[in-house]
């Protein structure tokens, strides 16, 4: 059998599952806390192999043993889930079995609750988008967690996109060869080439008529993101994975809802000590993020007080930038204590030095408690 990367699990992908394990860790944690809530759905819809020939285990068995986790770890209970693995293509590892017969015998293995059903198709991708879409319409006191991970981009439609998360339930996890399609986006989106009418379809279908130029891969990433945002009316966030020194892959995460936007942010910084923006590969060789990828948060943020904002509003920016409170108030601190930085309340008293607010609590309406931020005049 010939290796390849649809029968090995590198070292990027990997990355890929570990961040699906954090995030749907603790997910789980907090729908199982939300009574609103009846049952949740996670749905892998190109689920792969389940178990590759390296022994590297595929999203399907991370998805499984982190509900199983969440059962030991919550006094073996669990909130009512319903887990749907898909995928329609014949397996490179085992020849004359289907790819989902093979996450099917995997996944037998594994500890189940019994108020988890698992589900198992092997339709084709924009068949089974269709289901997912009409019940995601249908279930309004039921969460949504859809796992996207295509071979390529171009069945992924932004009407597909915009359509699973209208309901304001769900969440969405997508997968794309990021540094593929930038190689040719600015060709492919001004003009028709030979093999490049899927990208320019995919661009068009985002970008519109409007002329685009992307500088770098990072700024088609940015560029993606915005647009995405845009168009869903969520809070959209990406997880660069490199697969070799300049070739990025990308997970975009869209969630109508904030507290999600910040959970999946840590989930970043848990795997990304240091940057918060993704998965690099340990080299001699100094990686491009640390060349491009230089943040700017800090001037950022100052240069955004150039009026008073409330913590509400500083609480989103820094979500919005890929950046956690926490690296808010790590900015503010020295600021404050050089009298640089002013925070008050709603009748212009100075708030306690260790007060700043901004959490979830303080964003949502009505929020626990205002304060303003404004720069020292002097």
């Amino acid at each position: 059998m010939k290796t390849t990367t649809r029968t090995e699990l590198l070292e990027h992908s990997r990355a890929k599952v570990e961040l699906l394990e954090k995030y749907l860790s603790t997910y789980l944690n907090i729908i199982s806390r939300v009574l609103y809530y009846e049952k949740i759905h996670i749905y892998d819809l190109l689920c792969g192999e389940g178990k590759y020939s390296d022994d590297a285990e595929g999203s399907p068995l991370g998805i499984m043993k982190t509900i199983k986790n969440h059962y030991f770890s919550n006094e073996k209970t669990s909130p009512n889930i319903e887990v749907w693995f898909n995928d329609n293509g014949a397996s490179e590892i085992e020849i004359g079995k289907k790819k989902i017969q093979r996450v099917q015998n995997f996944i037998s293995k594994i500890f189940c609750p019994k108020n988890v059903s698992i589900q198992y198709s092997d339709l084709d991708y924009l068949e089974i988008i269709s289901d997912v879409q009409s019940k995601v319409e249908k279930l309004n006191k039921e969460k949504h967690v859809i796992f996207i991970d295509p071979h390529g981009y171009k069945d992924i439609k932004l009407k597909h996109i915009k359509s699973l998360l209208s309901k304001k339930n769900s969440e969405i996890i997508l997968f794309l060869p990021l540094f593929d399609m930038y190689r040719f986006a600015n060709k492919s989106i001004n003009e028709d080439f030979s093999g490049g009418t899927s990208l320019r379809e995919f661009l068009m279908d985002i970008f519109g008529s409007k002329k685009v130029k992307f500088d770098s891969v990072f700024d088609f990433k940015d560029k993606l993101k915005n647009a995405f945002s845009s168009h869903t009316n969520c809070f959209v966030d990406t997880f660069l994975l490199e697969k070799e020194r300049n070739n990025y892959y990308a997970l975009f995460f869209f969630t109508p809802n904030a507290y999600g936007f910040e959970k999946m942010l840590e989930t970043k910084w848990k795997i990304d000590k240091k940057e918060g923006r993704g998965f690099k590969l340990i080299s001699n060789q100094q990686s491009i993020f640390q060349e491009i990828e230089i943040s700017t948060y800090p001037q950022d943020l100052i240069s955004y007080l150039n009026i008073k904002r409330s913590n509400s509003e500083l609480y989103i920016f820094g979500l919005n930038h890929g950046y956690l409170p926490r690296h808010t108030i790590k900015v503010f601190k020295p600021l404050r204590k050089e009298n640089k930085l002013r925070v008050i309340d709603s009748k212009n008293n100075l708030v306690p030095k260790n007060g700043y607010y901004l959490t979830y609590k303080n964003y949502k309406t009505p929020p626990e408690k205002i304060v303003y931020f404004e720069l020292s005049k002097k």
